[in-house]
C-alpha cells in the first residue's frame, strides 16, 4: 500500500509538472508573440498607421508647432520649425515577460539615443525678456522604460481586450543639449545648454513615480477608448499594418 502511494505521488508529480512545463511554454510563445509584435510595429512605424490618422513616426516630423510655458518666475513662448524626431524605432527588448495567470506584461525597452533637432524662435525671461532663434538638438542616450501593463482579456463571455493598469517608469543616463544662441557668448552659451541637460534629467529621473502616476490615470482610459471594442486579434492586425478600422 505504501508503495501504491509512494508510486500515486510520483504519477501525479510527474504530470503536474508535464503540466507546469506546457504551461511555461505556453507563456513563452505568448512573450515571443509580443516580441515578434513590437517588432513589426517599428518597420510599420516608418510607414505609420494612414488609416487611424497616425503619421510615419521613424522619423516624426513636424513642420511647424507654437509653444508656450510659464511660471510665476519665468516664461517662454515661441515656435519650433522643422521639428523632427529620431530614434522612436530604435530600440531594444531587453525583457518581455508574459504572465498568463496574473494577466500581466513586464516589460524593459532601451533606446540607445531618442533625439530631437529643430529650428527654434523664443522669446523669454525671468524678469527680463530675451528674443532668441537657432537650431536646436536634444538627445536623450541610454534611455530605459520598463514597467508592466495588467490586462483583461474578456474571457468571461467577452472577446473585447482591455488595459486595467499600465506601469511605465523612465530613466535615461545622459542628456545631450546643444541649442544655438541662447547667449550670445559661446562659453556662456555651452554652460546654459548644460543647465537644460542637468535640469532636464533631474526632471526624468528624479520623478520617476509621478510621471507614472500620470501615464496609468491619463493613457490607460485613452488606450481603451482607442481599442473600442476590438479583441487581440483585432489589434495584433493594426499593429502589423493589417485589420479594419
Amino acid at each position: 500500500m505504501k508503495s501504491l502511494f509512494l508510486l500515486a505521488i510520483i504519477v501525479t508529480a510527474s504530470q503536474g509538472a508535464q503540466v507546469v512545463e506546457r504551461f511555461d511554454a505556453h507563456q513563452r510563445s505568448v512573450s515571443s508573440i509580443i516580441v515578434d509584435t513590437l517588432e513589426a510595429m517599428k518597420v510599420q512605424m516608418v510607414d505609420g498607421w494612414e488609416q487611424y490618422g497616425i503619421p510615419p513616426l521613424a522619423p516624426l516630423k513636424i513642420s511647424h508647432k507654437d509653444f508656450n510655458f510659464g511660471s510665476d518666475e519665468m516664461f517662454a513662448k515661441g515656435e519650433f520649425d522643422d521639428l523632427e524626431v529620431n530614434g522612436l524605432n530604435e530600440f531594444e527588448i531587453k525583457v518581455m515577460n508574459a504572465n498568463l495567470i496574473t494577466s500581466r506584461v513586464t516589460y524593459e525597452l532601451l533606446f540607445a539615443s531618442l533625439n530631437v533637432t529643430t529650428k527654434y524662435k523664443a522669446n523669454m525671461g525671468a524678469g527680463y525678456q530675451l528674443t532668441r532663434d537657432g537650431g536646436a538638438f536634444l538627445a536623450l542616450e541610454n534611455l530605459k522604460v520598463f514597467g508592466s501593463i495588467k490586462y483583461s482579456t474578456g474571457l468571461a463571455g467577452s472577446k473585447v481586450f482591455r488595459i486595467k493598469e499600465i506601469q511605465v517608469n523612465i530613466v535615461v543616463d545622459k542628456v545631450v543639449s546643444n541649442i544655438e544662441n541662447l547667449s550670445k557668448y559661446r562659453i556662456l552659451n555651452r554652460k546654459l545648454n548644460e543647465i537644460v541637460e542637468e535640469f532636464i534629467n533631474i526632471t526624468i529621473n528624479e520623478n520617476t513615480e509621478l510621471v507614472a502616476d500620470w501615464i496609468d490615470s491619463t493613457v490607460t482610459p485613452i488606450c481603451n477608448d482607442l481599442i473600442g471594442d476590438r479583441s487581440i486579434k483585432d489589434l495584433l492586425d493594426i499593429i502589423n499594418g493589417g485589420g479594419s478600422s
